[in-house]
């Protein structure tokens, strides 16, 4: 983002100045506003090779894991691993006599039961085992030995590293995991969905001298004798796979026991030795950040276990919110504070991300748009609501994830593409925001602290819907009409305001305010709209649901001056500025019922355009450069075959096109039926 300012718009009325305020966009100086930092950092890399993301397929609905036992065997001398995993399951249908598994790159070597050693077929992404019969509720276990090829610098799934600091010509191996969304699936067989979390033993054999890291809590460490040791963690608290990590390496350790009003919690950090002082003063703050956050959403829900950091490579300025202990990337460390933005993010999730899981990945706002808001919380509590242009406050630090072009155009919140696009993160964190100025911050933060701690929700998997019903209740309206537009259209209020001033009790005193939004999308909003008059400030709100509303307000003294909004609690634009560099409108027809589908869109400037379609697994079928396009005011279309770059017919299914020129992108959704 950039730190773009946008005037303001000035209104001359009948005898009285008016600014219609527009958004300002700011950038505190201490908030890293790179987009390559943080979790998302570590998405973007892993989706930058392949999405591995999946629809449920009927097989794995069968079943609900009750328990992962996961053994694994690391030594960075060597070229593979092999692994044992058991999983304990219970039976969701009648007759069970199929259990699937999900595996990929990986060689199941056997597969036994309750009962021995059970037939199994492997292909594709999939392990087939068949079982004998279960009733519904019915628990069973199956054990799958395998191997895998340890990758050399491989950032998703499992990577083996080297780290060289050659100040002190100093070098180590590390091997860590990156998972989200589904990749703990290329080293471990597992149900690689989040919904279906359970507790997990992890249990890891490593040449001695290395250190090995997972979730929960250490259990035991056994010396084998053998020049080897075997590391045991227990997860007691249910997880969901893609949180599941290892990270290994000769790590120099630190913690502390931070105290709290709410916890006790064991604060364990695993770093590079040269990193070692550096460490401890980028982690200084996590304790004043675990209370804060206590304050906000209710007690650490793993106050039992720990929390902290294991340092590692597969994004070296990306972190990872894996469950108790967040792997953080090795350029991120440094002798000051200056990633504290990406630390408490990190620690969000433990509430928001791992305690309450997504449901699917549609609802991935659900972690990233909570932790991003976060960010914003902590600001908030350092510095106050406005702060300084030096120690951004709330408003600073809530303008600074405001895009220059609102995002219009971009993925949507809910069911985004890609799954981690940094719209989930930033207009994710903005529908908090604006939330909270529509509920008002007592509501609010009830809203927060009920949504993490209770009705059943902790340690679980949520839904949208979910979280809107809560809202709701807690404001005592339907807020559906609210949440719907800014979680599933790209676009936001383009506004104008028309005004006049009259008599009323005195010359000037009666204000007549017609507010219209032109953006052809249905926003349920409350706007602020603050009224000067000669006796001081006057706040006032106003309601607009659809394209118009009139409103009117007498007052006691005349009124100097009006402003829609000045402190930015709504994300919206002036109608004049409506028009997007790149645009797509719409697919016609949708579905496309014999695959040729044609992308309509608006262009501003004339650029070089290119032409994408992704699957709903993240691959893309087909990229076409459409070469140097004309800008223009009317609507454009471009047309797609219904096939891939091979020429082949693409199926029925779910899938996304995307225009990119000029800097700017655009994404749309849409459907195929053969």
């Amino acid at each position: 983002m950039s730190g773009n300012h946008v005037s303001r718009l000035a209104v001359i009325s009948t005898l009285i100045l008016t600014t219609f305020a527009a958004p300002i966009m700011a950038n505190p100086a201490t908030r890293n506003t790179d987009p390559e930092h943080g979790c998302l950092a570590a998405a973007k890399r892993a989706l930058m090779i392949d999405k591995a993301a999946s629809t449920v397929s009927v097989r794995t609905a069968d079943y609900d894991v009750q328990q992962y036992d996961l053994s694994i065997n690391l030594d960075p001398a060597d070229t593979e691993f092999t692994g044992e995993v058991s999983v304990r399951f219970a039976s969701t249908i009648q007759d069970l006599t199929a259990f699937v598994l999900d595996v990929v790159d990986l060689d199941v070597l056997s597969v036994s039961g309750d009962t021995g050693d059970l037939e199994f077929s492997q292909g594709g992404d999939s392990l087939l085992v068949t079982l004998p019969l279960a009733k519904i509720g019915a628990e069973q276990t199956v054990t799958v030995a395998y191997r895998g090829e340890l990758q050399v610098n491989n950032s998703y799934g499992l990577g083996h590293f080297t780290f060289r600091d050659t100040l002190i010509d100093y070098e180590t191996s590390t091997i860590a995991t990156f998972c989200e969304p589904e990749y703990s699936r290329t080293w471990w067989p597992c149900k690689d969905r989040p919904y279906d979390k359970a507790p997990a033993t992890i249990s890891i054999t490593v040449p001695d001298g290395f250190t090995a890291v997972s979730n929960g809590s250490l259990d035991e460490d056994i010396d084998n004798g053998d020049g080897t040791h075997t590391v045991v963690w227990v997860e007691s608290h249910p997880i969901a796979p893609y949180l599941v990590s290892i990270a290994v390496s000769d790590y120099a350790h630190f913690g502390e026991t931070c105290i709290t009003p709410s916890s006790a919690v064991a604060i364990d950090h695993w770093v590079f030795p040269p990193h070692r002082d550096d460490a401890e003063i980028a982690y200084a703050n996590v304790c004043d950040m675990m209370a804060f956050m206590e304050s906000v959403v209710g007690p650490y829900p793993f106050a039992d276990e720990k929390y902290g950091h294991a340092e590692y490579m597969n994004t070296k300025t990306g972190a990872m919110e894996h469950q108790t202990v967040t792997s953080y990337g090795s350029g991120l460390m440094r002798d000051n504070n200056s990633k504290d933005w990406i630390v408490v993010h990190e620690l969000a999730h433990q509430w928001f991300g791992d305690s309450l899981s997504p449901a699917t990945w549609s609802d991935i706002w659900l972690n990233e748009g909570f932790a991003t808001y976060s960010e914003a919380l902590w600001r908030e509590h350092l510095y106050g609501m406005e702060g300084t242009i030096d120690n951004g406050g709330y408003f600073w630090a809530m303008n600074d994830m405001r895009w220059g072009n609102d995002w219009i155009g971009q993925t949507t919140v809910y069911d985004p593409f890609p799954i981690l696009d940094r719209v989930v993160y930033d207009k994710g964190a903005w529908v908090l925001h604006m939330l909270r100025g529509r509920m008002g911050d007592v509501a609010f933060f009830t809203l927060l602290d009920d949504w993490a701690t209770s009705g059943g929700r902790p340690y679980q998997s949520v839904e949208t819907d979910d979280f809107i019903t809560l809202a709701s209740d807690l404001a005592g309206e339907d807020l559906s009409g609210f949440f719907d537009p800014w979680l599933h259209e790209a676009t936001v209020p383009h506004l104008e305001m028309d005004f006049s001033v009259d008599g009323g009790v005195g010359a000037g005193t009666e204000l007549d305010v017609r507010l219209i939004d032109r953006s052809g999308v249905v926003f349920d909003n409350i706007y602020p709209l603050k009224v000067t008059t000669t006796d001081g400030e006057h706040w006032h709100s106003i309601h607009l649901v659809g394209a118009s509303v009139i409103t009117n307000y007498t007052f006691a003294s005349p009124v100097l001056d009006v402003e829609l909004d000045p402190l930015h609690w709504v994300a919206w634009r002036l109608a004049e500025l409506q028009s997007a560099p790149l645009r797509i409108l719409r697919t016609t027809p949708n579905p496309s019922f014999d695959g040729v589908l044609g992308i309509v869109y608006l262009l501003e400037d004339d650029v070089d355009l290119s032409l994408e379609v992704y699957d709903i697994r993240g691959h893309r079928l087909f990229a076409r450069d459409l070469g140097p396009t004309l800008g223009a005011v009317d609507e454009k279309e471009v047309l797609w075959s219904g096939r891939d770059d091979d020429g082949r017919t693409v199926p029925s299914g779910v899938y996304w096109a995307r225009l990119a020129g000029g800097g700017e992108t655009s994404v749309i959704k849409f459907s195929v039926v053969r």
